[in-house]
């Protein structure tokens, strides 16, 4: 059986609703409402970040700062809300790691520097959409996955999300030849459904799960990023096209028993400063579920049934055993 449900937020924006977390009136609207509280729909929080962010300064958590002081304004307010943190890799200045001689200790240093923050890393993917954004080739995105399981294993007890691949086309390859590179059989596998999504077809993440390695034996399938579009590089697919294709993901793909995801993680709540995210067609897409001035879209009712008014909270900490041994 999977989640059946979406149980995870990915917002790298949250530090900053409406200029400051702790002031933003949609933090007060989701407090106000009982959405923070024990037994909430969202366990989940999910950050992308600088892959070597420990090496740059920081003068504290800061939604406005460097890459580590944001990423810090995250982890404080991540803790606040009591979600488990799930964390991504990437790069966002063009630079990647020579070797996994540079990887691990960055990532070292990452989970000690969550850890500190009283917001330990539970769920750890080794790259970001090795195969899109994350510009690596598949024995390269192994190589990081094995370097990962290995600091997880020996040092802080997090639980590795292999692969955490885009359905483009080719996807199928691409992880056929990350497995094979791969030196430890993971117990879990990530995908970001974005294509099959907006094509209301889950043929092709279907044979995504058939193909895992031990999912027979138990290996989980995550959807650790996905979202519905309202607009796309630079044109505005607008609210009914965004709550169709959420629609899509809620009641069809979440609940093909094909597919039967562990867990799911949305893709944005919210702009920062209550602004709208820059939709360019250079690459910027927006797929938040508020609006400026925090204004609920058709589709974050769809995504977040609480949000139509029922009375259930909304965000919640993991149930027993979701820190992964942490």
């Amino acid at each position: 059986m999977g989640v059946g449900r979406l149980d995870g937020i990915s917002d790298q924006s949250l530090p900053a609703w409406d200029g400051s977390f702790a002031s933003s009136t949609l933090t007060a609207m989701l407090r106000m409402s009982d959405a923070v509280g024990q037994g909430g729909q969202i366990e989940l929080a999910r950050y992308v970040v600088q892959w070597n962010v420990a090496s740059e300064p920081s003068r504290g958590p800061n939604a406005w700062g460097d890459y580590r002081e944001r990423f810090e304004a995250w982890l404080t307010d991540v803790r606040d809300l009591g979600l488990t943190a799930v964390v991504a890799p990437t790069s966002y200045d063009g630079g990647h790691p020579a070797s996994t001689g540079s990887y691990t200790p960055a990532l070292q240093a990452i989970l000690a520097l969550a850890l500190g923050a009283g917001e330990p890393i539970a769920y750890l993917e080794p790259w970001n959409e090795p195969n899109g954004q994350g510009r690596a080739t598949a024995t390269s995105a192994a190589e990081l996955a094995n370097a990962a399981n290995a600091v997880c294993v020996s040092e802080r007890g997090c639980t590795v999300i292999a692969g955490d691949l885009q359905d483009t086309t080719g996807f199928l390859a691409y992880e056929r030849r990350y497995e094979r590179a791969l030196t430890f059989a993971p117990s879990a596998w990530g995908i970001h459904p974005y294509v099959s999504v907006a094509a209301h077809d889950d043929t092709a993440v279907r044979s995504f799960a058939a193909g895992l390695p031990a999912r027979g034996a138990g290996a989980e399938l995550w959807i650790t990023e996905i979202a519905g579009l309202y607009c796309r590089r630079g044109t505005v697919l607008g609210q009914a096209r965004q709550a169709r294709d959420v629609s899509y993901l809620v009641d069809g793909l979440l609940r093909d028993p094909a597919v039967a995801p562990a867990h799911a993680i949305y893709y944005g709540l919210a702009g920062g400063a209550g602004r709208s995210v820059p939709c360019t067609r250079s690459g910027g897409e927006d797929s938040e579920l508020f609006g400026p001035g925090d204004q609920a879209r058709a589709a974050a009712a769809v995504a977040f049934p609480t949000l139509a008014g029922d009375g259930s909270p909304l965000f919640g900490p993991s149930p027993a055993g979701g820190s992964a041994g942490l």
